[in-house]
């Protein structure tokens, strides 16, 4: 069992990287990868535009994903312990969780918007979600048996 949660702390951990990855690339992309990863039309009107709000947009989602990835591979002890780990690690994964559950009513409301690449996000991040129950998990049991 120990084994399979460390695999979904890492595989939680690569999604975040991966989507640190695809926001920084989406500045260099342009307009046009701001609109394939589903940005807002403000967003990619700024694109168009060369303005700030889309390039600090991605640059901050980045980030955000960046601290996801950071506090999973604390979670493997790849990193030392980063402060707030069972809460930040609690609440990483139900926006996560929430962000795959969001489907749901966006399929019943709002149908247009329901596409390829939003059904394969919420499943992305579901598994992410997963991975950082496993990592939350994974630190009570740590935590139990090991003193700070």
């Amino acid at each position: 069992m120990k084994n399979h949660n460390t695999s979904l702390v890492y595989l939680a951990a690569g999604i975040s990287l991966v989507g640190v990855a695809i926001h920084i690339a989406a500045i260099a992309g342009g307009p046009s990868w701001y609109a394939f990863f589903g940005a807002p039309p403000q967003i990619v009107a700024s694109a168009q535009a060369g303005t700030w709000p889309a390039p600090v947009s991605a640059a901050g989602i980045a980030v955000l994903m960046g601290i996801c990835a950071a506090y999973a591979c604390s979670a493997l002890g790849l990193v030392r312990r980063l402060p707030l780990l069972r809460t930040m690690l609690a609440g990483i994964a139900t926006i996560c969780l929430l962000r795959a559950l969001l489907l749901v009513p966006l399929a019943i409301t709002h149908t247009e918007l329901l596409n390829l690449f939003e059904v394969v996000a919420a499943l992305t991040w579901g598994v992410a979600g997963i991975g950082f129950v496993a990592a939350f998990v994974m630190t009570s049991s740590r935590s139990a048996t090991v003193p700070a």
